[in-house]
């Protein structure tokens, strides 16, 4: 008789680790000591350096500035630049530079041999002039418009709206206006241009705190009309940008857009969504319908669709509003378009994606101090303003190139095609890396401690840059 073979179990073994060796008997708290060595703590600093240069930035920031008179030391361009790295690093305020200017490697991606102080930044911000100001607001369109381009991108939606920019202290033009957060505090209205697509922001225009929200809207139309003319472009924005002057614009030159309507202030849509009885069905709980030129003061053809959304639970002591339709039973919504051809549910979602744009906000005034006020003049906060545009624009764009982003399926609603990364992620896993500049084979190397995870993360994004590298030296 054969011997018959031992079965061998294909289970995994349990491995099990002896706890008294997993704990580390550390009692004593270890004492602090400063000492002069070349060691930096933002080692993904040198990738996103690389990409700086494939932009050009400092070069094109002293090139777009230097017809302007900025007396000082340092050139306005590598003040920029300086601010710019601060604020993708994290600093929050300009005496922060404090704690960078002993780092080593900020100091070489800036490349300055002494780092300017807190007063310069300030002074030279405080310089600058209407003039110089839309010269910077161009170089931003034009860093985001070069990205657009190269994402093979032509038709693009603009979704426009004003945020609120508080103080404490009391900056020139910054008044008391639309803030319901921080109510009676001074403050500064921006408005923004939003890349619905990307997340970018086209361009930013600072206000006195006083002011409508739709407030140089149309001037802003017609500058993102000149420098996109080979764009197809679409608007998006709430009913604060409902006004004659904006809309008839856009009826004449024929640009798409899609602008919630206030019943308020276009009472006419008001008693059409009272007096109707027949309404189309979108869903169980949206429905419909739709007017041709029910606004006297357009004279272009235009289109108003009516919304309403069924209330889930009727409040017991509902309060009727005299500008509002809401009955209780229902709330009510409206859009005015250009044409017919949505679809009811589309329009509905689309009008519903500017969401995202509250999204990129938040991010933009939580991780690149959009939402400080570094100075106490106007024109100096504008170009701060500025600056952290850029700071955000510039993470995403570094994104695409390091291959952080991913495609993703759109809808009418969520038309953004690119995702990447938050920056807080990003400065976890990436940037706030400890790391020692030594010497190898007389060459600079940038030693970092060993770990498996950020190695094959700093890798990968190293072999894409170079790629791109090779692309634009061929």
């Amino acid at each position: 008789m054969g011997i018959k073979p031992i079965p061998v179990s294909r289970k995994a073994l349990k491995m099990r680790y002896n706890k008294t060796r997993l704990i580390a008997r550390r009692n004593k708290i270890l004492p602090i000591k400063f000492i002069q060595q070349d060691m930096t703590t933002y080692s993904g600093l040198v990738l996103v350096d690389h990409v700086l240069r494939l932009y050009r930035l400092q070069a094109r920031l002293k090139e777009t500035l230097k017809h302007y008179c900025f007396p000082g030391d340092y050139h306005i361009g590598d003040i920029l630049f300086v601010l710019v790295v601060m604020l993708l690093l994290g600093a929050e305020r300009l005496q922060h530079i404090d704690y960078l200017r002993s780092d080593p490697l900020f100091c070489r991606v800036v490349r300055l041999t002494r780092i300017p102080h807190r007063t310069k930044i300030s002074t030279a911000l405080k310089q600058f002039t209407s003039d110089s100001l839309k010269a910077l607001i161009e170089l931003n369109a034009e860093l985001v418009i070069e990205k657009l381009q190269s994402l093979g991108l032509l038709e693009i939606t603009i979704d426009l709206d004003g945020t609120v920019v508080s103080t404490k202290g009391h900056p020139t033009w910054a008044l008391k206006g639309y803030n319901p957060i921080k109510r009676g505090a001074p403050s500064y209205f921006p408005l923004t241009a939003h890349v619905a697509e990307t997340g970018h922001f086209l361009t930013l225009l600072n206000r006195p705190g006083n002011v409508h929200d739709s407030n140089r809207a149309l001037g802003l139309i017609k500058a993102i009309r000149k420098r996109l003319p080979e764009f197809s472009i679409r608007f998006r924005a709430d009913s604060a940008f409902c006004v004659p002057k904006v809309l008839n614009y856009l009826l004449q030159r024929e640009i798409p857009f899609a602008i919630k309507a206030p019943f308020w202030k276009l009472l006419a849509l008001k008693t059409a969504a009272q007096q109707r009885t027949i309404w189309y069905t979108i869903n169980e709980t949206w429905s419909y319908f739709w007017l041709k030129k029910p606004i006297d003061t357009l004279e272009k053809e235009h289109y108003v669709f009516i919304f309403r959304k069924k209330v889930r639970e009727v409040p017991k002591n509902f309060q009727l509003d005299l500008f509002s339709p809401n009955d209780g039973l229902y709330e009510y919504s409206a859009v005015v378009t250009d044409t017919k051809q949505w679809e009811a549910k589309e329009l509905l979602l689309f009008i519903s994606g500017r969401s995202g744009q509250e999204n990129s906000l938040s991010e933009l005034k939580d991780d690149f101090a959009f939402g400080s006020v570094p100075t106490n003049t106007y024109q100096a906060n504008s170009a701060y303003m500025q600056v952290s545009q850029m700071a955000y624009n510039l993470s995403l764009s570094l994104q695409h190139d390091m291959g952080l982003v991913q495609k993703q399926s759109t809808n009418p609603k969520r038309t953004r095609f690119y995702q990447g990364w938050k920056w807080k992620t990003f400065r976890f896993l990436i940037l706030n890396r400890a790391g020692r500049i030594g010497w190898e084979q007389g060459t600079k190397v940038l030693y970092l401690t060993f770990n498996n995870a950020t190695k094959q993360l700093y890798d990968q994004i190293a072999n894409v840059l170079n790629d791109h590298t090779l692309k634009n030296a061929a």
